[in-house]
């Protein structure tokens, strides 16, 4: 039995589709996005791995966000007719350069690629085929390589890989309360760009953390779906943005923001144990980060990770569960166990 959220998903994809034919556009099946800053040497294989995909049904999109590298000298050397390059005049941020790329999208279906991480082959051909499948899905999150030994059972995300490969959008909430941000990087997202911008897209007010707040305003609107299949490689680095981002504690800021609006939108019901959870698995971790900066006589900064925690949460708690999770004593699983529960019944609910 479909929802009649899902319904009403599906009819609205189906009338933006129909509104946003461009005229004398040659249609592709799916467009691929590539935000890129200073993205030497890696855009390189980015780019080859989109080129040497044996679907040729693509678009390719890539957003230079003011490079001072040989970025720019690398794209203009590109010939192919199915690539487009905006070179931005001032630097959007990254947030700022998605939303542009996917106001830029000509396809229905869009794939996001970090200018760091490669397709692997065959990629757009599923990702198209999964879709396709499921005109309702705003947002899918396929696995980079390597995930299959991750989310299944004794990986370090294995309660994720046990949830269903729909989630509809009042238990994607939970999800995303519970487990943060679903999709990840951003190379393991496939959308419809359409159907992101009316959700609102991504929110420049949180340029380290927008892609978590902006698929969760995603997935509150539409669900989410996950394609679980290797799809990319995602690529660690220093350099990523996930560590420049996060040089002034910066992430922790914007989460806190982020999850407090989450405790106004989930059921009162969960609130407490939500909270316990947070305390063990979302807030603990950053102690080591903020006896390092203490260490380092950065106190000002180091206090900062504790500013504004959401449900009166202390810093001493946060702290002191810390040893839960570095030990990784069993009791630590129960509030995770809980809301798991609650996800799936709220997800039964929907159907």
């Amino acid at each position: 039995m479909v929802s009649d959220r899902n319904v009403n998903a599906g009819q609205c994809y189906l009338e933006v589709e129909k509104i946003c034919s461009k005229p004398g556009i040659l249609y592709m099946r799916i467009s691929v996005l590539i935000p890129v800053y200073n993205g030497m040497p890696f855009i390189v294989e980015a780019v080859e791995s989109v080129l040497s995909q044996n679907f040729d049904d693509w678009e390719l999109i890539v957003s230079d966000n003011g490079s001072t590298d040989d970025t720019k000298a690398y794209l203009s050397s590109l010939k192919d007719v199915r690539i487009r390059i905006y070179e931005q005049p001032e630097n959007l941020g990254i947030m700022g350069n998605l939303n542009f790329l996917l106001t830029q999208a000509n396809a229905p279906i869009a794939k996001i690629l970090g200018h760091d991480d490669r397709l692997l082959p065959g990629c757009l051909e599923k990702t198209v085929l999964f879709m396709e499948e499921r005109p309702d899905c705003a947002v899918s999150r396929c696995w980079a390589s390597g995930d299959s030994v991750r989310y299944q059972k004794g990986g370090n995300l294995e309660w994720e890989g046990m949830l269903p490969s729909h989630l509809d959008a009042e238990a994607s909430v939970l999800a995303f309360a519970t487990f943060g941000n679903l999709i990840g990087n951003i190379c393991r997202a496939a959308c419809r760009p359409q159907m992101v911008l009316q959700a609102g897209g991504f929110d420049q007010e949180y340029p380290a953390a927008g892609d978590y707040e902006g698929w969760l305003r995603v997935a509150q609107r539409f669900g989410l779906f996950f394609q679980n299949e290797e799809l990319v490689f995602e690529r660690t680095h220093e350099f990523q943005n996930s560590n420049t981002q996060n040089v002034k504690n910066e992430v922790y800021l914007q989460l806190n923001r982020i999850l407090e609006r989450l405790a106004l939108e989930v059921d009162p019901g969960v609130l407490n144990i939500l909270r316990r959870h947070w305390i063990i698995h979302f807030f603990s971790p950053r102690a080591p980060r903020f006896i390092r900066q203490v260490f380092v006589g950065k106190f000002a900064l180091a206090i900062s990770i504790w500013k504004n925690l959401p449900l009166n949460i202390s810093a001493f708690s946060c702290v002191a569960a810390y040893p839960l999770v570095k030990w990784k004593i069993p009791q630590a699983r129960s509030t995770t166990v809980y809301l798991f529960d609650e996800i799936i019944k709220k997800n039964n609910i929907g159907k």
